[in-house]
């Protein structure tokens, strides 16, 4: 074989390789463009996603400045653009706060859950509002970073406000209707003895007069005989003696009926104090005398109360206002679940006290049909009810539960036998147990 010859196949060879490299090539760059092209339609769709969120969405790195803003913390922080700031600016907490609730390692390792935390948000005009946040953290590129959903709680809060006032007029229509019908009753027969006293006194006042006459006409030696027959006949007519025995029991049970009244006003007063945000040592055992005081017409006519209070029982620092509307949505709470399982009169709630170590225990016991064990762990959730609509907010027990635990550092739950039935056990620190816990916890924030 020539040279020209292995030149030819030499060549024919290259010419088939460069081929095969070229189309090899331009596969690859089709898969590439390809590739490029699905990443592009990705982050489009994945930057679609983020921007549209209703929730604002922030990314940042370990210093904390911001590297991303969607349009949803644009809005809430009412801000064009977050990038550059520092994660702590869009905040009301200190510097080291904000660290440890947003960068800390340790911290996201205890909230492995990933459970969102209520803060307080500053939009750029500086006016604070309620803000939900929950972080997460992923390592990119050998660097943390950390990725922050938040939510405004602003319209949510004030709706709550709105159906808590909503809840807290209900109770006082119920209550209004009850004390209503407490007050009535003995209105009614101190009205009747009053009535009873003034027609006694008319006819008391012809024998006064009478009696007048007859001092006169024997001061001045006039005859008497007729005056003193007039005076007998008006003592016939005024029934002197039925009205010496029915002048006490009269007079006593008006004094009663005044009391009773006077006692249903003090409870209503006392019941109804004002919310305030400074608490005091009150006396729980008189708390819920007062609650059943303003609420028992309601209560009775369902059920028979009992109650069993330790007299022992130390005092609660607390807000007087809030826990009297504690005591009462526990106690219409059982009632109402009465109401719709047993027969008019025949169900039955105790209500207990007893010093437990360094706390109060408070029970609220009725017979009712029960709490079905799979909702048993949503009853304090606000808005969740049972109840067909119309008929409840839902916001009763969720009340309850902020007030015992967020406000009060104690303790709710509710158990339910299979059996039907219903307690819930409230716990709450005692006066100078819940004194010395809250020195403690000021001076270990200094």
């Amino acid at each position: 074989m020539s040279d020209i010859e292995l030149l030819k196949r030499r060549f024919e060879r290259e010419r088939a390789a460069r081929k095969a490299a070229e189309s090899l090539l331009e596969q690859k760059s089709l898969e590439v463009y390809q590739a490029n092209l699905k990443l592009s339609e990705l982050a489009e769709h994945t930057e679609a996603i983020v921007e549209t969120a209703a929730d604002g969405i922030v990314t940042y790195g370990q210093d904390g400045v911001i590297r991303s803003f969607n349009r949803s913390a644009a809005r809430i922080f009412q801000r064009e653009s977050g990038i550059g700031l520092n994660v702590r600016d869009l905040f009301q907490c200190s510097d080291t706060l904000c660290s440890v609730l947003f960068l800390a390692d340790d911290f996201r390792e205890s909230n492995a859950n990933n459970e969102p935390l209520e803060f307080v948000g500053v939009r750029a005009s500086g006016q604070a509002f309620p803000a939900e946040v929950s972080t997460s953290r992923v390592e990119l590129n050998e660097s943390l970073v950390y990725t922050s959903l938040i939510r405004d709680l602003s319209k949510r809060k004030e709706l709550e406000v709105r159906l808590g006032q909503a809840q807290k007029m209900e109770s006082v229509g119920q209550l209004a209707a009850g004390i209503a019908h407490e007050i009535n009753t003995p209105i009614q027969f101190v009205g009747d003895n009053i009535k009873f006293l003034q027609g006694a006194f008319e006819d008391i006042s012809d024998l006064l007069a009478l009696y007048d006459q007859l001092v006169e006409a024997v001061d001045g030696n006039q005859p008497t005989q007729e005056v003193l027959s007039q005076v007998k006949q008006q003592c016939e007519i005024a029934d002197l003696p039925f009205l010496q025995d029915e002048f006490p029991s009269a007079i006593a049970q008006s004094l009663e009926g005044i009391e009773r009244v006077a006692t249903i006003v003090r409870a209503m007063k006392e019941f109804s104090l004002p919310a305030t945000q400074s608490k005091s040592a009150i006396d729980i055992n008189r708390a819920i005398e007062n609650t059943l005081a303003v609420a028992a017409n309601q209560a009775s006519e369902i059920a028979t109360i009992q109650t069993e209070l330790d007299p022992s029982l130390p005092p609660v620092l607390c807000l007087a206002g809030q826990m009297n509307q504690c005591f009462l949505n526990l106690l219409t709470n059982a009632v109402e679940a009465i109401a719709d399982h047993c027969e008019p009169g025949a169900g039955r709630i105790k209500i207990s006290t007893r010093a437990d170590k360094d706390a109060v225990e408070i029970r609220v016991e009725d017979n009712g049909p029960g709490i079905p064990a799979e909702i048993t762990n949503r009853i304090f959730d606000p808005f969740f009810t049972t109840k067909p609509v119309g008929k409840g907010t839902g916001q009763g027990l969720s009340f309850v539960y902020g007030v015992i635990v967020d406000m009060h550092d104690g303790t709710i739950h509710a158990q339910s036998p299979p059996n039907g039935g219903t307690t819930f056990v409230v716990s709450l620190p005692a006066h100078n147990y819940a004194e010395t816990k809250g020195r403690a916890h000021a001076n270990s924030a200094h």
